[in-house]
């Protein structure tokens, strides 16, 4: 029974934490928690600076695409406003020469991450971020303009070429045609030293005499046919197919020559027109081109200050 108890005592005081075990309990706590706080606290004072280090790295890539969508403007306006110049030229010359300038590109724009622009702005700025949603808008336009002058100006050559062609018939109407009507309906008169030579025509061939006449009118005039050819051709319609046309006109249908004539005289004067038409055209389009590089060169400008 003594054994018993002696034996349940014995445990029952060994079960008992001391003071030792209290201290070391508390101290185990208290190593615990500061491990915790100093390990929380690196990983703050870590993540804070990870989190700085992210902002400038992104701070400085946002600078360097601001710079680079800047540097990349100036040297487009540059070859914008060198094209403008061309264009002037052109419009100005109308001899059928155009220099296209190839950096007039915006493929740059694919490399700009446009919320970088935003940020450096700031997103409050309203008025600033309409600009640029403007100037962006205006840049996107250009994506193609290259291919698009270049076809406007082929087109027009291929249709100018082609009324061209067609108006070269007054050659025949002066030189060819003329000279076969002559050779059937008059005699070659030699003058009185029998030097020179020239056509004899019947009294009542009024149609020939009259061609004739205005053949002699329109080679005495320099400004319209000299010795190096044709000097101007709307002076040439005007004053050589339209009459000759009109003077044609009033022989057919009786006369078969009068009708050839008159023929072909239509065909000039209507290949002189479209190539009239299609020139105005063509020009209202190049200073269309001319008036919206302008706008988007003044835009550049604007952004850049």
């Amino acid at each position: 029974m003594n054994s018993f108890l002696n034996l349940q005592f014995g445990n029952f005081t060994q079960s008992t934490p001391n003071w030792f075990d209290w201290f070391s309990l508390i101290s185990s706590l208290l190593v615990s928690g500061l491990s915790i706080y100093f390990a929380f606290k690196l990983a703050e004072k870590v993540y804070q600076k990870e989190k700085a280090d992210k902002n400038l790295e992104d701070l400085e890539i946002q600078n360097s695409e601001v710079e680079l969508f800047k540097n990349s403007l100036v040297e487009l306006n540059s070859s914008i406003e060198m094209q403008i110049i061309a264009l002037q030229n052109y419009n100005n010359n109308r001899d059928f020469t155009l220099v296209f300038h190839p950096d007039i590109q915006v493929d740059f724009l694919q490399f700009i991450d446009i919320k970088h622009l935003y940020r450096k702005i700031g997103f409050s700025n309203t008025e600033a971020i309409k600009k640029i949603n403007n100037l962006m808008t205006l840049l996107y336009t250009l994506y193609d303009f290259r291919e698009s002058l270049r076809d406007e100006f082929r087109t027009y050559m291929k249709k100018y070429n082609y009324h061209e062609g067609k108006f070269y018939q007054y050659r025949q109407l002066f030189y060819t045609k003329y000279f076969s009507i002559c050779h059937n309906r008059a005699e070659v008169e030699l003058s009185e030293d029998g030097n020179t030579k020239k056509w004899k025509f019947r009294v009542d061939d009024e149609f020939i005499i009259r061609y004739s006449e205005l053949i002699d009118k329109v080679s005495n005039d320099d400004s319209i046919i000299d010795g190096t050819g044709l000097k101007d051709r709307a002076k040439l319609n005007k004053e050589f197919v339209i009459p000759l046309t009109s003077i044609a006109y009033q022989y057919v249908p009786e006369d078969l020559d009068a009708i050839e004539v008159n023929d072909i005289g239509n065909d000039v004067n209507s290949a002189f027109l479209d190539m009239e038409i299609i020139t105005e055209k063509h020009f209202y389009v190049i200073n269309a081109y001319t008036h919206n590089l302008k706008n988007i060169s003044a835009k550049i400008k604007e952004f850049l200050g």
